[in-house]
């Protein structure tokens, strides 16, 4: 049975061409008549990411209000329990005074190298806020392309920042996945044979020699291990479609195949 699809995760790891090709998707989709809007990961104003927001508890942000008494009248802060989340990206009041941007920085609840949260805090805030996010695309019609969010940050802070477990990790997606599930989401994983050679090359178009450490390739082999196994848990369609000869015209193609097969939407 085709079903209403409003939201289409594309993933993988760096290099398999993911941005290129879910923007491409989302351009498809406008060509094809439908209300759609693409978000990559660094999308300022993305509906479904916690980039660029700082974290507080209850009485930390008491204590910051009692300092920057002017984000009180211009705060757009998410309370969310007994924590908050501020986001702070494009606010000029924010950027112009610098200890305040400073320790609103510092705070970063995720994308950042010292994480202001517990993992537990974490797991709960970004769930509540794909709930969010669940919540306000179903009152419209717009089919959201989301790019690198749903694994690739996840997996990432976690990793990285928490040494979370496999389960751990499990548990966080599949506690995401649920808020979303009304959404009738599909998910696209975008993949290549080798970790190594796919990193090497990023590493060289890209001039960032770090991608191609041994110690990055361990990291990504790592990565491509778990959300491989996280593809067929999920309570949703998946598809892995792999580049082995990076042509992208076969892959969009495949891409294409996919949502006509699992959406009501005709893509022909």
């Amino acid at each position: 049975m085709q079903r209403d699809c409003k939201l289409i995760l594309v993933e993988g790891l760096c290099g398999t061409g993911k941005s290129t090709l879910a923007e491409r998707l989302h351009q498809y989709l406008v060509q094809q008549g439908k209300s759609s809007c693409f978000y990559d990961e660094g999308a300022e104003g993305h509906p479904a990411s916690l980039n660029w927001h700082a974290f507080f508890r209850e009485e930390e942000y008491k204590q910051f209000l009692e300092r920057y008494p002017i984000t009180a009248n211009r705060s757009r802060a998410i309370k969310d329990g007994s924590n908050y989340l501020l986001p702070y990206r494009g606010v000029k009041e924010f950027s112009e005074l610098n200890a305040l941007y400073a320790e609103l920085k510092s705070r970063e609840l995720c994308w950042t190298d010292s994480p202001s949260a517990t993992l537990s805090e974490l797991t709960y805030l970004v769930q509540r806020h794909w709930a969010r996010f669940a919540e306000l695309a179903s009152t419209t019609d717009t089919i959201f392309v989301l790019e690198a969010v749903f694994f690739q940050h996840q997996i990432h802070d976690l990793l990285r920042h928490y040494e979370a477990s496999d389960s751990q990790i499990e548990q966080h997606i599949h506690g995401i996945a649920n808020q979303i599930s009304a959404m009738n989401p599909v998910l696209i994983y975008l993949t290549q044979p080798s970790v190594r050679e796919q990193q090497v090359w990023i590493s060289s178009i890209r001039s960032k020699p770090h991608f191609a450490t041994e110690h990055n390739i361990k990291f990504m082999e790592n990565r491509k291990r778990i959300e491989l196994g996280l593809l067929d848990a999920l309570p949703f369609p998946t598809h892995a479609i792999e580049n082995m000869n990076l042509d992208w015209e076969d892959v969009f193609c495949k891409m294409v195949c996919a949502m006509k097969d699992e959406t009501e939407y005709s893509l022909r």
